[in-house]
This record gives structure tokens, C-alpha cells and sequence, in this order.
């Protein structure tokens, strides 16, 4: 019997070892490969995929076989690395048939391969690996929690705003700390006229307001709350002072939420709960950004900390709280909710004690008072909507209380639970605390706390909150939701509740390091009327983006149906593996692992006849993206129509990307676009509808930068246009400056003759591109954020080195006119891979660098730097460019 079992147990390790090695040879050669939907009519669709040459799969799969036989011969239990087989799912998007049924399943082929194969292998890290690591953990002490969160949040938001700079609001809120400092007034009007913001700010900054008060002058909508508090910070380290500000709050709120978490459910529970709420969104990026959100959070974080407090405290310390209590509406209007709940709650601790009630009662009441005051000073009323005019009247309203609830928990590009699936854990911790005598009350404080300011902010159409980061208005109910949360980890018990916490958690925080490591990217910065940047990059050839629901569109209502499929298909995958748990006993990694199987498969199957308007534009997409990774000497573009490689012109048939115009044709002419197409030659053709003749004009071009292809005069049916893209474009679009044209266009096509294969192509992105009119084919490239184009000339923004691409349309000499404002500057300026060289430029004059050409060159790069900067705007006061310039550049060929 014994000998039995070791041959089986040796038996299944040879098949283990065969299929692991197998299988890992396969993801090998699928490494460069990708699988593309080029076209998806009503028959299902039609994929491509790029492919590695065949004889690198022999090959893997030989040295796959040899290892797997030395593992065997080893005696290694290779069966205890099973979870490693999911590098087989790297193979579904390539098979045959089945992505054509479930298209969704091709996101596989995309980043989130990696993320199975990551948690795999995470499953086989020894559960004493993770003892000791915990182990260390719970000796993290108050301190070092404050230290790293400081640490961490100040160096994300000062990283961030090199980068990208201040986004949204934040640059208005540094113009009232600007009133404040230099006039000691909250009227902005002057501020703005004197470009007092451009410190800060390098572009025209406009008042936010929306009326005046009744003295005519300018407040604006944003409160001042926030300048006030970290006025100081601003008036000695400038905008950086305010971000180190806003990160110290973030970094108090977050020992708040530790304190509270570690009184209620212990240490460990506590550490967990200080990464899952403080490193997740929405407290990630809002611990570093110059918005109410984290002043608001961290007043709320101590109120509910004081909540739990059995102490007893002298009177002055009930003032302090009154007063941090007084300056939540200073911070922003709707935080008045928390000022009551909080308030009347804490009260009640004190009926007993009269001298210390009334301590708390005065500053509160004093502030609110003034706060209420001020609006009848600015706007002759006593109504805190009073800024905004006519705009609380239209847009906030009751009415939109379902719209804003469904978008700000479950939209795709703001919903806190899209982002942060932790926050599922909260109602069960809620009901835990609530049944609990003790805790009872606290919790029911929070709780109405969380209702009333969620329901009043849903009021809010825009529930967004404009340019901002996902769930932004929920910041300030992290710390009521964070014991809740805590108290979840600490019971859970079960293994699925322990599995889909941690996979929660894993969701929230990698999204969050994923934004944080790569700023430049704004993965949290989704456009409003768009899809979400994180979808986009994890969805490779699948609906993926188009298939989740999004809320912000005039037409949401049509998603819900959607959400709703989307949620009971989560109910059922999770009430099957409960089900199966009862019979067969699983870890906490394995139920977790076969709910996100039976969800994401049910996902493929709900999502597998999608409406034309996603099969259109997923077939758009996946023409462009296979043409924008084609690399001729390393792919085989397979067709899995015909189940064999696809000839070339297969390829350009399939990849021709076709477009029925919108109809009305938008006002000003699009056709089609905009389009990110692949460098490479290209045919527009521009089909008319009816037999009438059409004169006038179509081109081919980058929005509002460059035309590559013009057609003026009679156009035939179809209208061809032969273009060259040397570099890849961003905003490609065919339209027409007349409307009668336009309205009789009935398809446009843009056909590949010729790619530039990847490894071929410079690896720069590209931000902007313009044509340089006086020779046809000839354009600027900008490839970093170093530059500010000026149709066909540029400035260097200040002494930064500017880096561009130029496309000489085979010219034989360049000539570069240089010139550095109001300074004398020594410009550098390097050619290709040439030796920089430095002139000099009189301030005032422009100077002519004359440079030879190779005529069949495609692209040549050049680097420019200035040693001076100025502002425009400090010259001339009748400017308004306050932007930071270095030399003007433009460019002539002969």
C-alpha cells in the first residue's frame, strides 16, 4: 500500500513537472504576442494575433520537456508549486476559439497575466514567511506609523507636482492663500489681475467665481478654510509648504485612524487597517492635494476617536475640540454635517458636566455664528449657497440623490468600490459594532454621520467633483468607515471573508502603487465623459472598458441594467463557492481563486454579445494597437478566421480602419478621428453617397496641429489621399472645412500600405505634433513636457533641455532661428548623437544655425537648452503669459 502511494504521489509530480514546464515554455514564446479584434460584425469577431516565430516554441517546449524530466528524476514534489499552472491561462487568448465566444477573455493577454502569475506565486510563499513578516509588523509603534505615513505622502505629493503640476482646484486655492498673505483679504480679483499665482501656476488662471459680492468684487467659490490653516506653510516654503502641509494632516488623520482601530480590534488589525484605508483611494492621492477633502478627514478622525474616549478631560481641551469642530464649514460647506452630528454626539458625553458642556459649546457656536455672518457681509444673505448663484439651484437637487449614490460608489472612473473593494468589509464591521453594548453608540454616531453626508452630497450632479481623483467626496468618511473595517479583519474567520478581504486589499493598495509609481500616467485622473485609465491599461484586445458601467454621461441611466448583471453575477459566483466550501474543505487563497474564476467567467459569457457601438470601436482599437506593436522580424500575424498566417494583404484588408461619419457632422468637419495611429504609410479614402459631383476641400491631419494630406477642388468617389507618419499620432483626423462635403461623406477609411515595424521606430512619446508650413511633409514632434509649441515654432520652457523630433521631408540643410526674449543666453543645442555646442544669443536678436542633412533621413533629433529664463508677463504688463521661457526656436528647410 505504502509503495502505491509513493508511486502515485510520484506519478503526479511528473505530471506536475511536465505541465508546470510546459507551461511556462508557452508563456515564454507568448511573451512578445498579443491578440487583437480587427473587425466584429454581428457574426462574431474577427481576431488577429502577433506571434513569435513558430520554431521559438519548439524550442521552449524542448527545454521545457528536458527540465521537466530532471525534475522528476530529482524527486522534487513539484505537485507543492501547482498554483503555478495558471501560466497556462496566458495561452486562452490565443486559442482557436473560445476568446471568439467570451471576448473578454483576452484580457489575459494583457498586464493581468502577470498579476495571476504574481498571486500565485505569492500563495507559495510559507505561511511562517508571512508569521514573521506580521510579526514585524505588530511592532510598528504609534510613531513610526506617523513617520512613514508623513514620510511616504510628502515625497508622492512633491513628486507628483513635478510631474504634472497642480491639477484642478489647487491652484485656487493657493490664489486665496495669495489674497490672504499679500492684501489680508479674500477679494481675488487684484490677485489675478497681478498674476500673483504665477509661482504656482504657469498658464492664465481666471477667478472661480460665480457672482460678485455686494461690493462688486470678486470672492471666490472655494472656501477659505484650507489658505487660512496653512497660510504659514505657504508663506515660507511656497506651494511645496502647503503639499508637506496637507500630507502632515494626512499623516495625523492616519494615527488617528490607527488609535482608534488598535482600541477596537487590536494591533494587528490595526496595521492592516492603517494600509488598506491610508494607501488606497480615495486617501490616495488626497494625502498630498491642495483640496478641503484631508482637512475635513482629519478633524473627523479625532471626532471619532473622542467618540470612544472614557477619560476624563479639563475644560480647555473641550474648547479645542470646539474650535477644530468651528472650522470644518470654514473648510468646505457640506463638512457642516459633521460639525453637528459630532458635535450634538460629544454633547451628550457632557450633559453632566456643565462647565466643561459649555466649554465646548461657546467656540463652536461662535464660529458658526461668524461663519453664517459672512455670508450676509459678501452677499447681503445668511445662505451658505449663496457663492454659487443660480448653480446649487439647477444642480443640486434631491432628485439626483440615486444618480449620485450609484456613480460615487460604483462608476467605473470615481466609484470608491471600483477602486477601493475594502470598503465592502465596513457594513458587516458596522453591524458588529452596533450589536455591541459598549461600542453601540459610537458606532450609530458614525453611521448617521456617514449616511447624512453621503445623502447630502449626493444631492450633487456632478458627483465627481470635476478634474479629481476617484471618490474624492468620500475622503472625509474614511475615518467613520476605517473601524468598521478594522473590526471585519479582526473577526474574520471563514475562509472565503479572509481570502476576499486580502484580495480586496490587494486590488486597493496595487491600484493605488500603480498611481503613485508612475504619476506621469494619471491612472486615478480618468476623463469624466470617458472610460477609466486603469481599464484601458489592463483591458488589452478586449471590451473590457467598454463593458463596465459608467455613470457620468447625460445617458447614464441606460448602465444600470449592466451594474445590476454585473452585481448579481458577483452574489452567485460567491454563494457557489460558500456552497462548495460546506462539502470540500478550501484555503483561504482557493475560494478566493475560484470566486474570481466563476466571476470572471461569467463576466465573459454576460459580455459576449455586446451592442454595435462597442464591437465598432473595440475593432477600431485592436486594428490600431496590432499596428502600433507589429514588428516585422518578430511577429506572425496569425488570422483566426482562416486558422492560418495572414498574408500582407490580408493584414491591410483587416487593419484598414472604417468609419461612418456622426450624423450631424460636428461643426467643425470631423470625419473621423481622433486616432492614434502607428508611424507608417497610409491611404485616407473618403467614400460620397449618391451620384452628385462634390467639390471642395478634405484633409488628413492632427487635431488642431499639422495636416499631412490635402484634396481641394473636384473630389472623385472615392476621394485617396497618400500620407506619410514618421512618427506615431495621437489625435489623427480626417475632416473637411465644408459643410456640404461633410454632410455627403458616407465612409472614410484609413488604409495601412506600409508599417514601420516597432523595433524600427524611436521609442519617444509623443505629446504634440505640427506641421511647418513652408514645406509640404515636414513637422515637429515634441516628445517631453520641456517644450511649448507655437504652430511651427516653439519655446524651450525655462532653462529645462527641450528634446524634439523633426521630420525633414528629405530636405537637404536646416536652418534653426534661435532668439532668448529680453536675455542674452547661451543656448546649447545638439544634433542626433553629435557633440552638444554652445552660442551665444544677444538679448533681442535672433541668431541662424545652419545644419546639413542627410535627404533620406526620416527623422532627425534635436536637444536645445537656454542658460536664462523670463516671464512675459514680468516684461510687458500688458501680457498675460506668465509662463517660464528659455529660447524661441523655429526651423526652415531648404
Amino acid at each position: 500500500m505504502i509503495g502505491a502511494i509513493r508511486r502515485s504521489a510520484r506519478t503526479l509530480d511528473g505530471v506536475c513537472a511536465l505541465l508546470l514546464c510546459e507551461g511556462l515554455a508557452v508563456g515564454l514564446w507568448l511573451l512578445p504576442a498579443s491578440a487583437h479584434i480587427v473587425q466584429w460584425p454581428a457574426s462574431g469577431p474577427v481576431r488577429l494575433a502577433l506571434l513569435a516565430p513558430l520554431w521559438q516554441l519548439k524550442i521552449a517546449v524542448t527545454v521545457g520537456a528536458a527540465v521537466a524530466g530532471a525534475l522528476w528524476w530529482s524527486g522534487l514534489a513539484v505537485r507543492r508549486y501547482a498554483a503555478l499552472l495558471v501560466v497556462w491561462l496566458w495561452a486562452v487568448p490565443y486559442l482557436p476559439w473560445l476568446p471568439d465566444r467570451w471576448p473578454l477573455l483576452l484580457v489575459l493577454a494583457g498586464p493581468l497575466r502577470w498579476m495571476l502569475l504574481g498571486l500565485a506565486a505569492a500563495s507559495l510563499v510559507p505561511a511562517s514567511w508571512f508569521g514573521a513578516v506580521t510579526s514585524r509588523l505588530s511592532r510598528l509603534t504609534r510613531a513610526s506609523v506617523f513617520v512613514i505615513s508623513l514620510v511616504v505622502f510628502a515625497a508622492c505629493g512633491l513628486s507628483a507636482a513635478h510631474v504634472h503640476g497642480l491639477v484642478g482646484d489647487e491652484p485656487h486655492y493657493l490664489v486665496i492663500s495669495e489674497s490672504l498673505l499679500k492684501d489680508q483679504d479674500l477679494q481675488i480679483e487684484n490677485n489675478h489681475q497681478r498674476k500673483d499665482y504665477a509661482s504656482f501656476f504657469g498658464g492664465v488662471l481666471h477667478p472661480d467665481f460665480m457672482q460678485r459680492g455686494t461690493n462688486g468684487e470678486i470672492y471666490s467659490i472655494h472656501a477659505p478654510g484650507l489658505p487660512a490653516i496653512s497660510l504659514p506653510a505657504y508663506a515660507v516654503f511656497g506651494y511645496r509648504g502647503v503639499i508637506v502641509f496637507v500630507a502632515l494632516l494626512a499623516a495625523l488623520t492616519a494615527l488617528a485612524i490607527f488609535d482608534l482601530a488598535m482600541t477596537l480590534a487590536g494591533r494587528p488589525a490595526a496595521i492592516f487597517t492603517w494600509v488598506v484605508t491610508c494607501a488606497t483611494a480615495p486617501f490616495i492621492p488626497y494625502a498630498w492635494s491642495i483640496f478641503p477633502e484631508m482637512p475635513g478627514a482629519w478633524i473627523v478622525a479625532y471626532g471619532a476617536r473622542w467618540l470612544w474616549e472614557r477619560e476624563s478631560r479639563p475644560a480647555r481641551t473641550w474648547m479645542l475640540r470646539s474650535a477644530a469642530f468651528g472650522l470644518l464649514p470654514w473648510v468646505h460647506t457640506k463638512f457642516v454635517i459633521f460639525a453637528v452630528v459630532f458635535g450634538l454626539a460629544l454633547a451628550l458625553h457632557l450633559l453632566r458636566r456643565p462647565k466643561a458642556l459649555l466649554a465646548f459649546a461657546i467656540p463652536a457656536t461662535l464660529s458658526a455664528v461668524a461663519w453664517l455672518y459672512s455670508f450676509y457681509a459678501i452677499y447681503g444673505v445668511w445662505n451658505p449657497e449663496a457663492p454659487y448663484g443660480a448653480y446649487a439651484t439647477e444642480f443640486v437637487r434631491m432628485q439626483f440623490v440615486f444618480h449620485g449614490l450609484v456613480g460615487i460608489l460604483f462608476d467605473q472612473k470615481f466609484g470608491l468600490l471600483f477602486y477601493s473593494p475594502i470598503y465592502l468589509a465596513a457594513p458587516l464591521g458596522c453591524w458588529w459594532l452596533l450589536k455591541d453594548r459598549a461600542s453601540r453608540f459610537p458606532a450609530l454616531v458614525l453611521l448617521i454621520a456617514v449616511v447624512a453626508y453621503v445623502g447630502s452630497t449626493a444631492r450633487l450632479w456632478m458627483f465627481w467633483g470635476g478634474a479629481s481623483a476617484p471618490a474624492r467626496f468620500l475622503v472625509p468618511i474614511v475615518p467613520c468607515l476605517a473601524p468598521m473595517v478594522a473590526l471585519s479583519v479582526a473577526r474574520a474567520r471563514h475562509p472565503l471573508w479572509r481570502g476576499c478581504i486580502s484580495l480586496w486589499a490587494a486590488i486597493g493598495v496595487g491600484i493605488a502603487i500603480l498611481s503613485v509609481i508612475e504619476p506621469s500616467r494619471l491612472i486615478l485622473y480618468s476623463v469624466p465623459h470617458g472610460r477609466a485609465r486603469i481599464l484601458e491599461m489592463l483591458q488589452a484586445g478586449s471590451p473590457l472598458a467598454l463593458s463596465v458601467p459608467t455613470f457620468t454621461d447625460p445617458d447614464w441611466a441606460q448602465f444600470l441594467p449592466s451594474l445590476g448583471w454585473w452585481l448579481v453575477l458577483a452574489v452567485l459566483s460567491t454563494g457557489i463557492v460558500v456552497l462548495v466550501a460546506r462539502r470540500v474543505a478550501l484555503t483561504a487563497w482557493r475560494t478566493t481563486a475560484l470566486v474570481v474564476g466563476l466571476f470572471a467567467l461569467g463576466g465573459a459569457v454576460l459580455t459576449s454579445h455586446p451592442e454595435a457601438s462597442v464591437r465598432r470601436e473595440t475593432a477600431q482599437r485592436g486594428a490600431l494597437e496590432l499596428l502600433e506593436r507589429f514588428d516585422g522580424p518578430r511577429h506572425r500575424v496569425a488570422n483566426y478566421r482562416t486558422l492560418a498566417l495572414a498574408s500582407p494583404e490580408a493584414m491591410r484588408l483587416l487593419t484598414t480602419v472604417s468609419m461612418t461619419p456622426e450624423n450631424p457632422v460636428p461643426e467643425d468637419g470631423t470625419l473621423l478621428g481622433p486616432l492614434t495611429v502607428a508611424p507608417g504609410r497610409y491611404e485616407a479614402r473618403i467614400w460620397f453617397g449618391g451620384s452628385g459631383q462634390h467639390r471642395g476641400e478634405v484633409s488628413v491631419g492632427a487635431l488642431g496641429q499639422a495636416t499631412f494630406a490635402t484634396v481641394d477642388g473636384v473630389l472623385s468617389n472615392p476621394t485617396t489621399m497618400a500620407f506619410d507618419l514618421p512618427i506615431t499620432v495621437g489625435r489623427l483626423i480626417v475632416r473637411s472645412s465644408h459643410a456640404d462635403v461633410a454632410a455627403a461623406v458616407s465612409r472614410v477609411e484609413i488604409v495601412p500600405v506600409s508599417v514601420v515595424p516597432a523595433s524600427e521606430r524611436d521609442p519617444s512619446p509623443v505629446y504634440a505634433v505640427e506641421s511647418l508650413p513652408a514645406r509640404p511633409g515636414a513637422l515637429i514632434a515634441y516628445v517631453d513636457e520641456w517644450s511649448y509649441p507655437e504652430h511651427g515654432t516653439f519655446w524651450t520652457r525655462g532653462t529645462a533641455r527641450a528634446r524634439i523630433l523633426v521630420a525633414p521631408a528629405g530636405a537637404a540643410n536646416m536652418t534653426m532661428f534661435v532668439s532668448a526674449g529680453p536675455n542674452t543666453s547661451r543656448v546649447t543645442w545638439r544634433i542626433g548623437l553629435d557633440a552638444p555646442q554652445t552660442v551665444t544669443v544677444p538679448a533681442g536678436e535672433e541668431i541662424s544655425l545652419v545644419v546639413p542633412l542627410v535627404t533620406t533621413a526620416t527623422l532627425v533629433a534635436i536637444e536645445l537648452q537656454s542658460s536664462t529664463e523670463f516671464r512675459p508677463g514680468e516684461v510687458d504688463v500688458a501680457s498675460t503669459d506668465m509662463r517660464r521661457l528659455g529660447c524661441r526656436v523655429r526651423i526652415e528647410f531648404e
